[in-house]
């Protein structure tokens, strides 16, 4: 009599076994395949923050770092830019798109210069800026700027340690010397106003294309103004605005046009 059972028991654990052996296989592969991964994405950004390093040497008055929207860790923060890191990895491989995006960059920078001093003109310091340039190379910013009464915080200073008579004395001569200051501001900011025009003139420019620098201030000027609790907002749109303002204003150089914001960080309510 043949025995049936050791044939099907040999068969069930055969069978088990191989089932075991794939398993095992299997959870080992998926295993290879995530470290791959995982090594191929340590690479790339290690690869990322190797060339993010060469394009902060070009544009040193922000800083560079990677990221994938604003970040809200930044909001301590003043002129940090993050940058997607598909957008680092495009201009790694294409020297077209490198060249494009480092421009760019370099335009935010221009910007940024351009939109501090235009602040500290109006008497306004940032304590929070922030920006994010995502994987198409479209930039928007966060910013909250407050306005420093350096001049009342000065004589209240003084208040605290002179008589009233030296803090009469002192407001009749701020008063005195900022209405000189006005004076020659406005006069200088005539002359250069004139001068301005009578070579747009000459080089046969339109109007529209001589102030831009003033509707990137009026901009500016309605955000501010708009703000709550000094919180800005600019997109694409708004930073294309201030970069071609940076760009023939001298990449951030000392405003002259805006003659209605001369002297707005002068206190004359002493």
């Amino acid at each position: 009599m043949a025995i049936t059972g050791v044939s099907n028991y040999n068969s069930v654990y055969e069978s088990t076994y191989a089932s075991s052996r794939r398993e095992v296989a299997k959870k080992e592969e998926t295993k290879q395949t995530k470290a791959t991964q995982k090594s191929a994405e340590t690479a790339k950004s290690s690869g990322n923050e190797e060339y993010l390093k060469k394009l902060q040497k070009q544009v040193p008055y922000i800083i560079l770092q990677t990221g994938y929207g604003l970040n809200t860790s930044n909001d301590s923060k003043v002129n940090v830019i993050s940058v997607n890191p598909k957008l680092l990895e495009k201009m790694q491989n294409d020297p077209q798109a490198a060249k494009e995006y480092t421009q760019r960059l370099k335009d935010v920078e221009s910007a940024t210069k351009w939109v501090d001093n235009f602040e500290k003109s109006m008497g306004y310091t940032a304590i929070c800026r922030h920006g994010y340039i995502d994987e198409n190379g479209n930039f928007s910013n966060f910013a909250v700027v407050v306005r420093k009464d350096e001049l009342n915080e000065k004589l209240r200073k003084e208040a605290q340690e002179n008589a009233e008579e030296r803090i009469e004395k002192s407001r009749e001569n701020a008063r005195e010397s900022a209405e000189q200051l006005l004076e020659k501001m406005a006069e200088k900011a005539e002359k250069n106003e004139k001068k301005q025009e009578n070579a747009a003139e000459k080089k046969g420019l339109k109007e529209d294309e001589t102030a831009t620098p003033d509707k990137a201030g009026q901009l500016l000027e309605e955000k501010i103004a708009d703000s709550k609790d000094g919180t800005i907002y600019l997109d694409d749109t708004d930073m294309q605005t201030i970069i071609k303002a940076a760009q023939e204003d001298g990449a951030g150089k000392a405003i002259v046009k805006n003659h209605s914001q001369i002297g707005a960080n002068l206190d004359l309510k002493i």
